[in-house]
């Protein structure tokens, strides 16, 4: 079969396998194909597919992944949806977006901090009240005190301040990794361009470090084996090369749905302590 026509219906299929309704609509659709299209050309078939399945009219028609609907500001809300689409666009391939993870990352970072700056925006009645807000729960956290947009703090001091205020450790953790993909992909050092991710690991294994199956760090197993840990609290905590290792552990497995879970987490604690739902 055709390359492109298999990577078409894998992508259907994808997105079937993660929405019901969009499923039932392409059992109803396609569920009593005539002969002559089956007869037609790959290209036409593909056409149809892509249009009447429609891996693009369903990205632009779709309600949003995330619930928005609390967003009382038709600008803010408008933005929101639209990145979301586009994120998801870079998750299956649609409209002739590649599917690509870093991408797919930086529209998640975006409604990330635009929902964080929603936040404090409705918490604070002015920016500086917010930075105070801030830095209470992010003492370590730098800015300037005269700084006057929401949008001038770090995305790093607001994600980690709001993180800790709600207890959102896992949205905290994945995040700094989103964030992350900026950072590594765009700034590179020359340290950081010489690290060899297998060679990493075989010195963690070495050290008797435990990693899980994914290649990821175990914390507890390694907390366990005495003599792991020690090695691990006096070689690998807290140094550049074990935070890069921990980097690529997680851009290895292109964790797309734990990053909407945190997103929708985020939105979800948005939402509730500004609408009180």
């Amino acid at each position: 079969m055709d390359e492109k026509l298999i990577t078409t219906i894998n992508k259907i299929k994808l997105l079937a396998e993660q929405n019901p309704e969009f499923n039932q609509a392409m059992q109803k659709l396609f569920g009593n194909e005539s002969s002559a299209s089956l007869n037609s050309s790959y290209d036409k078939r593909i056409s149809h597919i892509e249009k009447y399945l429609g891996l693009d009219y369903y990205a632009d028609s779709m309600e949003s992944i995330i619930d928005y609907s609390y967003i009382q500001e038709h600008d803010i809300r408008a933005q929101l949806i639209s990145d979301n689409r586009e994120m998801l666009r870079f998750r299956y391939g649609t409209r002739f977006h590649e599917i690509l993870f870093e991408e797919f990352c930086r529209y998640a970072q975006l409604q990330a901090e635009m929902l964080i700056n929603y936040f404090y925006y409705h918490k604070e009645s002015t920016v500086a009240e917010a930075i105070n807000h801030i830095k209470k729960y992010n003492p370590t956290a730098k800015i300037d005190d005269n700084l006057s947009t929401l949008t001038s703090i770090s995305f790093s001091a607001k994600l980690w301040s709001f993180c800790l205020e709600f207890e959102l450790k896992k949205a905290k953790e994945t995040f700094d990794f989103v964030r992350d993909v900026r950072n590594y992909q765009s700034h590179r050092s020359a340290s950081e361009q010489d690290f060899s991710f297998f060679d990493y690991q075989k010195k963690l294994i070495d050290w008797g470090i435990k990693l899980k199956s994914d290649g990821s760090f175990n914390f507890y197993k390694t907390k366990e084996d005495t003599i792991a840990f020690n090695i691990y609290k006096s070689k690998v905590e807290n140094t550049q090369a074990f935070k890069l290792y921990q980097y690529y552990s997680w851009f290895n497995r292109k964790p797309y749905d734990e990053i909407i879970l945190s997103l929708k987490e985020i939105s979800e604690t948005v939402n509730k302590n500004i609408t009180g739902y």
